[in-house]
């Protein structure tokens, strides 16, 4: 059986705010003017692009390349193909690699996790191709993990031939900036790279020191973290992960002309976003009433398990319609919390976001003479209808 549906109109909820609340809404600002070739802000929560430039052009992302990286390490960890406590000895090849490093020596030890935090924190590439080398054989061998990944995710738009970023578009190493917003998400998923991505510090034990986490904007509320770049084909470059008032938000910028550009823009993408964030449903809201035949109480509310918010560019994003889907055939007992249902939401007619409607309520399981009752009033109210 299909779920009941009860179609709603929410064209103007959020005129409706104004007029009765204008002070407590204020008005969209406009998207910032920015310099660097190509950005995405992207809604981690819903999975879609709320702005962009060029996010669908093939570049060179620099160091960036390395969420990858990360991300391919540890879901080897998490499957337990791989262990943290893992030792690595680092080759002559992985010590000679250029750009950022923490200036390992061949034969130098280090444990899986002290690689993937250097990787991460350090941006550093020779903690990247030692862990690459112990991961797979060689640097070559782990690119391919990389690639069968990026296939894996959609990233249709992405190849990749080194581990650390070095290597530009002109040797077949690119990505957009839609598929590294996506990625990162993915990424998210896994609570390792969390925790490293928002570690502020870290200390190498085999080195005796301490790292720190060269994200700039790691310090403002909710950042979660991501990583940095810069070459001379792929310009600076930085992605961002920041949740506030519930909504994550990642944001890429991709081809600034200096650190400074690339840190203000990708900041200046950030408020902009979260200044124009509005929740237009609230998790308080009863969205319809959801019968429960065989329940104490027979009826029992609908909530989003979540708030309805966006982030708006303009007006005609606060319109939207609204499509309630009951699950059938509910039964108790049900939990206050549980899943009865989804609120379909759409814009333009076309789905925007399936969020997932829960109880307000519990009800436990009626007596059989509680549960006649219940019957019999629900044939009274039919017939009087």
């Amino acid at each position: 059986m299909k779920p009941a549906k009860i179609q709603t109109l929410a064209l103007a909820l959020i005129l409706i705010a104004w007029a009765v609340f204008p002070a407590a809404v204020q008005a969209l600002e406009a998207p910032p003017e920015l310099s660097s070739i190509a950005y995405a802000v992207y809604d981690g929560d819903y999975g879609y692009l709320v702005l962009e430039k060029n996010a669908f052009q093939k570049r060179s992302i620099a160091s960036i390349t390395k969420v990858m990286t990360l991300l391919v390490a540890v879901e080897l960890v998490e499957g337990g193909k791989l262990s943290l406590e893992d030792k690595v000895t680092a080759s002559a090849r992985a010590a000679s690699r250029d750009g950022t490093q923490i200036n390992l020596k061949a034969g130098d030890t280090f444990t899986v996790e002290e690689l993937l935090y250097a990787t991460a924190l350090q941006s550093a590439n020779d903690a990247a191709v030692a862990l690459a080398e112990h991961v797979a054989g060689s640097e070559a061998d782990f690119t391919k993990l990389m690639n069968a990944k990026a296939q894996e995710l959609g990233l249709a738009d992405t190849h990749y031939v080194d581990c650390t970023g070095l290597l530009s578009i002109f040797s077949n190493n690119y990505s957009t900036a839609f598929d590294q917003v996506r990625l990162l998400q993915a990424a998210l998923e896994h609570e390792l790279i969390r925790t490293i991505l928002k570690t502020p510090e870290y200390f190498i034990a085999s080195q005796d020191r301490k790292i720190k986490n060269s994200h700039p904007l790691l310090d403002l509320p909710g950042v979660e973290g991501g990583k940095t770049g810069a070459t001379t084909p792929a310009g600076h470059t930085l992605i961002t992960a920041c949740s506030r008032h519930e909504k994550r938000l990642i944001i890429v910028v991709l081809g600034a002309r200096s650190r400074e550009v690339r840190n203000d823009e990708n900041k200046a993408l950030l408020e902009w976003a979260f200044g124009n964030l509005r929740t237009l449903i609230s998790s308080e809201e009863v969205l319809t009433s959801v019968l429960v035949p065989d329940g104490v109480d027979h009826q029992i509310h609908a909530v989003l398990a979540e708030g309805f918010s966006l982030v708006a560019v303009d007006e005609s994003d606060l319109e939207y319609e609204t499509e309630v889907e009951v699950q059938p055939n509910l039964r108790a007992p049900i939990d206050r919390g549980d899943k009865v249902g989804e609120l379909v939401v759409s814009r333009g007619g076309e789905e925007l976001v399936r969020l997932d409607l829960v109880a307000r309520q519990s009800t436990g399981l009626a007596s059989w003479l509680r549960r006649i009752f219940n019957r019999i009033g629900r044939l009274f109210r039919g017939a009087g209808e």
